[in-house]
């Protein structure tokens, strides 16, 4: 039994691992911090036999652990004092293998990934996130029914998730810190 668990933990480990540390690096914008942090929360999983949850039940609180993680450390840190010039955007945290073959920045990266929307599902995906309209505003300002733009949105997220888990790390890395910051996705 125990070797069977050693081995679902390794699984999760290595499944949930890279994206974790892209969302803590987000947080804390410096790799090996992000690094630490995720790597606690792993053992801190295992101490406490959580790894037996359920598998989206496990992806959502590792998740949800991570961030919280991650507001904990920076509340540890609030004492330290960062000029602007010490700080780093969190696609910072990117090896140098991992950096876009393109050169691109980060918001261009995210422009051409919302480029794969339709038009009009990629401007209400744009009114909601960006704009926080809420989907009754939206509606109500295109026209359109309640249930379409609620449509639109899960065709907007299925999309992005499908194109995302397409392409790899590096391009994954980028689009995932700045999609957390702008999508609540679970």
């Amino acid at each position: 039994m125990k070797a069977y668990r050693k081995e679902i933990f390794k699984s999760r480990f290595q499944e949930h691992y890279p994206r974790l540390c892209c969302i803590a690096c987000g947080y804390v914008s410096d790799k090996e911090d992000a690094e630490d942090i995720v790597q606690e929360l792993f053992i801190s999983v295992w101490n406490k036999g959580l790894d037996e949850m359920e598998e989206k039940e496990f992806a959502a609180y590792m998740t949800t652990a991570v961030k919280n993680s991650c507001i904990s450390f920076l509340r540890k840190r609030k004492d330290d004092v960062v000029s602007i010039e010490d700080y780093h955007q969190p696609a910072s945290c990117l090896t140098d293998d991992e950096e876009d073959a393109d050169g691109k920045s980060p918001e261009e990266v995210l422009e051409s990934v919302l480029a794969v929307l339709p038009p009009r599902c990629r401007d209400i995906f744009l009114m909601a996130k960006l704009q926080g309209m809420k989907y009754r505003e939206i509606a109500e300002s295109l026209n359109l029914s309640e249930k379409t733009i609620e449509n639109q949105m899960t065709k907007a997220i299925k999309m992005l998730r499908e194109y995302v888990a397409t392409y790899g790390v590096a391009l994954t890395a980028v689009v995932v810190i700045i999609l957390s910051m702008i999508v609540n996705c679970e």
